[in-house]
């Protein structure tokens, strides 16, 4: 490989005066999933347009950058391209989300919508550069997992659920075409690494001029970063994501609304509670000033929430719950204790294995006392 390097360089000075290049990108070998390298005579070399049939290019494209990172040879698995027909699966449908929302011209926009338009603008801004870094480092499968993670969890998980309307109501005007603008800087990034699906659906996200491709369409460029902004908004996230669990744990559907309540500290993102209200479906949030012992509380940060369960549970089944935790949570430090009571342990063990039993000690002291708490309340 070498030798055509060194021969090519000579050839761009002897017949254009110049270096033809100045950097030269090796990629790994293909090898199959258990590392053996494809050949016709192992018969482990799939058949690419069998492939292109079953899982689309842009699928096994996607399964390429995945097996791989740079300087690593490729291990290639089916599966991933199945991953990666998903993935072009998981666009089509946020375009035909997105696609299928009508505008009502009066609609206001609200203080929710603004707020997550302007989280994701941040955290977009972020990601590109990222990928900037990744394309200057040559890590292409990095900056592709980037923007895997920017379109799945950010865009399609947390962005176009905070702003969907309810069903078959409208949405604002503005709300409308921050997404699709959004949707456009997506596909021109998505477009080196998924060049099919990005060109069909930016093709019909808006009006083009004959011959007009997203092929040379200018790259979004990286804005200034509001850290703080993103920051808070990870607050937020773990609260909805607290929340959700609340509801799977006590078996309260979504549909049912709830009410949080939160001992405010400066760790507290008041200014996304519009996010809360509707991503958790809350009915309400209240700030108070001492802990409720019969609601379900959690911990964000060093901010305390607290989730009132009255007339949401079967408060016999609770407490037969509460009472079978607290049962096993007596055993286990009653087992802790008994261990860090041998003096020949403590002395001849190592300190980091002395002081692991001690903090299994003190979180499960905490959470018996927090059981008594709510097995109290219940009363």
């Amino acid at each position: 490989i070498f030798f055509w390097v060194a021969r090519m360089i000579m050839a761009g000075y002897e017949y254009r005066g110049e270096k033809p290049f100045g950097h030269v990108y090796f990629t790994g070998i293909v090898r199959d999933k258990i590392g053996r390298k494809m050949s016709k005579q192992l018969g482990n070399s799939p058949d690419p347009l069998d492939l292109i049939a079953q899982f689309g290019a842009d699928g096994m494209r996607v399964a390429m950058l995945l097996s791989s990172s740079a300087g690593n040879d490729v291990m290639f698995d089916e599966a991933l391209c199945e991953q990666g027909r998903n993935f072009g699966n998981k666009i089509w449908n946020a375009y035909r989300l997105v696609n299928g929302w009508t505008v009502d011209p009066a609609l206001a926009q609200g203080e929710n919508n603004r707020l997550a338009i302007e989280w994701f603008r941040q955290t977009l801004a972020k990601t590109l550069r990222q990928v900037e870094s990744d394309f200057a480092s040559y890590r292409i499968s990095e900056a592709f997992m980037n923007l895997y993670k920017l379109f799945w969890d950010d865009f399609s998980g947390w962005y176009l659920e905070m702003i969907k309307p309810a069903y078959q109501c409208p949405i604002d005007r503005p709300t409308l075409e921050a997404t699709c603008g959004f949707f456009d800087d997506l596909l021109r990034l998505l477009h080196p690494f998924m060049p099919f699906v990005t060109e069909e659906i930016w093709q019909d996200l808006a009006p083009r001029k004959a011959g007009e491709s997203i092929m040379v369409q200018r790259m979004p460029e990286a804005r200034e970063i509001d850290e703080a902004l993103l920051g808070r908004f990870e607050l937020t996230k773990e609260v909805v994501t607290a929340v959700r669990n609340v509801r799977k744990q006590k078996n309260i559907p979504q549909k049912d609304p709830l009410t949080l309540r939160v001992i405010a500290d400066e760790n507290y993102p008041a200014e996304y509670a519009p996010v809360l209200q509707k991503m958790g479906n809350l009915s309400q949030i209240e700030t108070t000033r001492e802990k409720d012992p019969s609601a379900v509380g959690f911990l964000v940060k060093t901010t305390q929430y607290f989730v009132p369960m009255e007339g949401m549970i079967d408060i016999e089944a609770e407490r037969k719950k509460l009472a079978g935790e607290l049962e096993y949570l007596e055993g286990f430090l009653a087992s802790v204790q008994k261990k860090l009571s041998n003096e020949r342990f403590v002395s001849s063990a190592p300190e980091k294995v002395v002081a692991n039993e001690r903090t299994k000690q003190a979180d499960a002291e905490a959470k018996i006392a927090a059981l008594r708490e709510q097995l109290a309340a219940l009363k």
